[in-house]
């Protein structure tokens, strides 16, 4: 269920933050948190803390329902290797919408033989429009 965008009274950076494992289903959008209408992307980090380890290929994506790989598109960093990865927006060019809040959800894919590890803890980072 989604929750009420976040938005504090200071100016600061925002961010949500999902981890997504391979309890949550191969192909399933995961609800990761709202973010306010005008808000800008600043980037999402990937922090694989256990590889995923499907016998062929493993995909984390993060976006929206609406356009699923708008935030981390499927080459936009290693899930099978631990480490950090910092990525820009793939499509969006930061500004999710001028007009509603937006709901980010994310999506773990595994092919091939079933995974039996992987653990990412998905951090989107945003500036909302102190204007709104």
């Amino acid at each position: 269920m989604p929750d009420a965008a976040r938005q504090y009274h200071t100016q600061q950076t925002h961010y949500i933050r999902r981890t997504v494992t391979i309890a949550d289903g191969s192909g399933t959008a995961v609800y990761a948190g709202t973010i306010p209408r005008g808000a800008i992307v600043l980037g999402t980090t990937c922090a694989v803390t256990t590889v995923f380890n499907s016998g062929t290929s493993d995909v984390v994506i993060v976006g929206t329902l609406a356009d699923d790989d708008a935030l981390v598109a499927a080459a936009g960093f290693s899930e099978t290797a631990v480490g950090v990865t910092r990525v820009a927006p793939a499509t969006l060019g930061g500004l999710l919408s001028a007009s509603a809040d937006t709901d980010i959800y994310t999506k773990w894919t595994g092919s091939g033989t079933a995974a039996t590890t992987g653990v990412v803890e998905i951090i989107v980072e945003f500036a909302p429009d102190n204007d709104k």
